[in-house]
């Protein structure tokens, strides 16, 4: 009798490890990316047909031969403590395939829009372009007159997920 209730339990635990593998093991896919749709996503790769994560916050983007093409780059988790005016401010980094960046775009966030839009009619967001991730490291960019603290939290976000590939 002690057997057979040793057995049942040793199969309850074995079965809840596996499910809770199988529920935990969730792979996200182009869906899952901060962006509205594939065709957004086409601005930055006009070739690009889906995307694949390869690791935490980092996908590869991929044309329909299943080439990689670019990467991108979400600065969320590794800058979910930096805070611009009105809380962090996530950004989506796009890279091409030589690692150059060709896109800082700012995700949802609860930045005041004046302030935000400052920024990005001033073309902070484009200060980034062409470099590569060691080159944007070293550059220093002056913040946007009368929008320093977003400025500063852009700028700090996309240094903290570039410290992080």
């Amino acid at each position: 009798m002690k057997k057979s209730k040793l057995y049942f339990a040793g199969l309850i635990i074995a079965l809840s490890t596996l499910l809770f593998t199988q529920c935990t093991s969730y792979t996200p896919t182009e869906k899952d990316l901060p962006i509205e749709t594939l065709t957004e996503l086409q601005v930055a790769f006009p070739k690009a047909t889906y995307v694949e994560l390869t690791k935490t916050a980092t996908y590869a983007v991929k044309d329909e031969k299943g080439k990689v093409i670019g990467t991108v780059l979400l600065s969320s988790p590794y800058s979910d403590e930096i805070m611009g005016f009105n809380g962090p401010t996530p950004l989506q980094i796009a890279m091409d395939a030589d690692g150059k960046i060709i896109e800082v775009r700012v995700l949802a966030n609860d930045e005041t829009p004046n302030f935000l839009n400052r920024v990005i009619k001033a073309g902070f967001l484009d200060s980034w372009n062409g470099l590569t991730a060691e080159e944007a490291l070293n550059k220093e960019v002056d913040a946007v007159s009368g929008a320093t603290y977003s400025s500063k939290g852009i700028q700090n976000s996309l240094k903290a997920r570039l410290s992080n590939i």
